[in-house]
């Protein structure tokens, strides 16, 4: 059953449009479903610098905290509320401070509290996760399950294909496509240890990119049991990061940005990753008939 989620965000300065996702409500008529992180540390470091004192990080906890009470007051207890969605998109009109609540969003589930679990996985962080070499692989998952949270671009959605240019070809973590690809991402993670290899790989990635600037080419899958679809020129392109945690890593972002630059590619850091999927929505609906 397809059930709608609105995401919880703290965002402390609307003009600097940043902003950390503290909850999620889900649901469908008349069964509803709501969790919030647990600990509100992440957020309040969002408000301030993380050298600043925890007096000053407990109060702007306690600052979030109070403005989360109109979301709470909605779920005494844990238990089913008795509104429905216009109720939401009210309360969504009216938190347009500190704390508000995102367009609603779909997502296929078999309850509510399914819903809530699944979009929760996926679009908060309840804890800063210490980050290691499997970082790739996470938002690997991570963009994939943000994708399959749209079930209308499921048919027009590929994951692990290659972008071929005659001869030559490369990886592409996921592609976006009606007949003619609209847009591919490629996620980079780097907080590696070997950065010489990462390197390597990007110049590989980034020389295909080039020719296909130039020429266009086809994405087909790893064993090539089909003729693939084209890819124009001009297609989206984006490079989904994870944070460098070294200086190294530091340099070598630098460098894989500025040849991405050049190429067009569009810099996504992972915790933006949605935006790829609304910019893939769009792209879709513009290309599709006018009736």
């Amino acid at each position: 059953m397809r059930y709608d989620y609105w995401v919880v965000r703290y965002v402390p300065d609307v003009v600097r449009g940043e902003f950390v996702n503290i909850g999620v409500i889900a649901g469908h008529d008349d069964e509803w479903s709501y969790r919030r992180v647990s600990n509100l540390r992440r957020a309040a470091r969002l408000g301030g610098s993380p050298s600043y004192s925890d007096a000053f990080s407990q109060k702007i906890e306690r600052v979030i905290e109070a403005r989360l009470e109109a979301v709470d007051a909605f779920f005494p207890d844990g238990s089913t509320p008795a509104f429905g969605r216009g109720d939401i998109e009210d309360l969504r009109v009216r938190m347009n401070n500190l704390v508000q609540l995102s367009d609603p969003r779909p997502v296929l589930a078999r309850s509510a509290d399914e819903a809530v679990k699944l979009a929760f996985e996926l679009m908060v962080v309840e804890s800063e996760a210490d980050v290691n070499h499997r970082t790739r692989t996470r938002v690997v998952h991570r963009l994939r399950d943000a994708f399959a949270l749209r079930p209308e671009l499921g048919r027009h959605v590929s994951r692990s294909q290659l972008a071929a240019v005659g001869a030559q070809e490369t990886s592409i973590d996921f592609a976006v496509e009606d007949g003619i690809v609209r847009q591919m991402s490629q996620v980079w993670a780097f907080d590696v240890k070997d950065t010489r290899n990462l390197q390597t790989q990007i110049q590989a990635w980034n020389y295909l990119l080039a020719l296909l600037r130039e020429d266009g080419g086809r994405l087909t899958p790893r064993n090539h049991n089909s003729n693939g679809v084209q890819i124009p020129s001009g297609v989206e392109i984006n490079a989904v990061y994870a944070d460098p945690v070294t200086a190294a890593g530091e340099a070598q972002f630098a460098i894989a940005r500025e040849g991405w630059r050049r190429l067009g590619v569009d810099v996504v850091p992972s915790s933006e990753s949605e935006s790829i999927i609304d910019e893939a929505e769009r792209l879709l609906r513009s290309s599709a008939p006018s009736e």
